[in-house]
């Protein structure tokens, strides 16, 4: 009787120990929007420049209008975006992918030339 009702305090205690360990890890997995572009911005450029940084100096070498930062959110998957528009029609848009990892990634030539020059 008393080995029985061991087994059953053993099970719950591994199922309340297994729950707490994935909420954790889902918590510590979770990174908010804030977060994420924080990663772009700062991330390293040309030069000893951030990627914040390099558009600013490009905002400033043309007349462009700066439309500002954008985090897109689709099934845990997140892209940064900033936006210029260099006349009342046309807009010049970088955007970058952040992994999993919090590693980016240029998506388009406009955000991986941005870099490279």
């Amino acid at each position: 009787m008393f080995l029985i009702g061991q087994k059953k305090t053993m099970r719950l205690f591994c199922f309340i120990l297994l729950n707490l360990l994935m909420v954790i890890s889902k918590a510590n997995a979770q990174i908010d929007e804030t977060k994420v572009e924080e990663i772009v911005k700062n991330a390293p450029c040309i030069g000893k420049l951030t990627i914040d940084e390099a558009l600013k100096d490009k905002i400033r070498i043309r007349s462009q209008r700066d439309l500002g930062w954008q985090v897109f959110k689709e099934a845990d998957q997140y892209e940064v975006e900033r936006a210029f528009l260099m006349n009342k029609s046309m807009q010049l848009r970088f955007r970058w992918h952040v992994n999993a990892d919090n590693s980016i990634a240029p998506v388009g030539k406009r955000a991986e030339s941005l870099c490279t020059k």
